[in-house]
């Protein structure tokens, strides 16, 4: 069984457990519903459980107001409670506070059973509501953090990247076989797929630097495109074009300094130079010479934002987790 299955298993029987037993100490009537009020109100994750509680008050509240208005100017009559629903029920989709529709109208049928209406049972109902509502957020209070295991995985990431921009280099003076990076960066992208989804749950449950945490993973996704864009210009440049070393040598070093702002910056300058070179070179006299011409342009384009992504990764203020990451 998954580890997060047992967590929540855990921690909706002790929240359902503890509503009922504090409900009791009160004397509180149907005290059971606050149990069930607070298994409705565990959710996977703070974030949802701090929503789902706050809208099930809020839908408690209306259905009070609208159970009590029908009840007390009609009658305490079965199907009083049908008018009821034909009332809530559209005013919960309007408001998106539909998943108060049960634990609400349960609450409303107290009513009906106690055939009346005043200060105490509102009270009573309410203190149902927040005790069941109270401890499904603490419980959920705790959450396991896998902060350690995003962080490997964003360095095996790291680590890819840099493999993958070598690699690219390398083919540009050699033959390689193109299936060896085509694996790698098919595995790269189901990295970054995993660490988003781990990610978004981090971010969910409010935990520290997690926010940062998928801006930047959204950032390496972009940057996976942009390898996915070099590979596909660099399969039209053959090992045998006589300036491919200048591109293969650039790739390369982008690789092995790709956390070094510096560095960087005269790369980027290296780049701009290539540019301006090839500007200045005579037009290709073949249709083949032309698309190895492009291709080069996209390679320097794509090359260029990925370095201005990784920048952006490496030089944020505060942020030592990612420095560290992709150093």
């Amino acid at each position: 069984m998954k580890k997060s299955i047992v967590s929540r298993t855990i921690k909706t029987a002790l929240a359902s457990l503890l509503a009922i037993i504090v409900s009791q100490e009160l004397s509180l009537e149907f005290a059971a519903a606050a149990g069930i009020i607070a298994i409705l109100n565990v959710f996977d994750t703070r974030k949802a459980t701090i929503e789902g509680g706050l809208k099930r008050t809020l839908s408690a509240i209306i259905a009070l107001l609208i159970g009590g208005f029908l009840f007390e100017k009609i009658g305490y009559k079965t199907w009083v409670f049908g008018l009821y629903l034909l009332l809530f029920v559209p005013v919960s989709f309007l408001l998106k506070i539909e998943l108060g529709l049960g634990p609400s109208s349960v609450i409303v049928t107290h009513l009906l059973a106690f055939g009346k209406i005043d200060a105490s049972i509102i009270l009573n109902e309410m203190a149902l509501v927040f005790i069941g509502t109270g401890f499904a957020m603490l419980t959920n209070f705790y959450a396991p953090t896998r902060q350690d295991k995003l962080n490997r995985l964003i360095e095996s990431i790291d680590d890819d990247m840099k493999f993958i921009l070598n690699l690219f280099g390398e083919s540009l003076v050699q033959n390689l076989d193109v299936k060896l990076y085509e694996d790698k960066i098919s595995e790269l992208e189901a990295d970054i797929d995993r660490a988003i989804d781990i990610a978004i749950i981090e971010n969910d449950n409010l935990f520290e630097n997690s926010r940062d945490l998928l801006r930047d993973l959204r950032l390496r996704e972009r940057e996976m495109d942009l390898l996915q864009e070099m590979y596909d210009d660099l399969r039209t440049i053959l090992p045998e074009y006589s300036d491919g070393k200048y591109i293969s040598d650039i790739l390369i070093e982008t690789s092995e300094n790709l956390t070094d702002g510096e560095e960087m910056t005269k790369v980027k300058n290296r780049i701009d130079f290539l540019k301006n070179h090839y500007h200045m070179m005579k037009l290709p006299d073949t249709h083949e010479e032309f698309a190895i011409r492009s291709a080069i342009f996209q390679v320097f384009r794509s090359l260029d934002q990925f370095i201005d992504i990784s920048n952006q990764i490496t030089n944020k203020p505060n942020n030592k987790i990612m420095i560290k990451t992709r150093g």
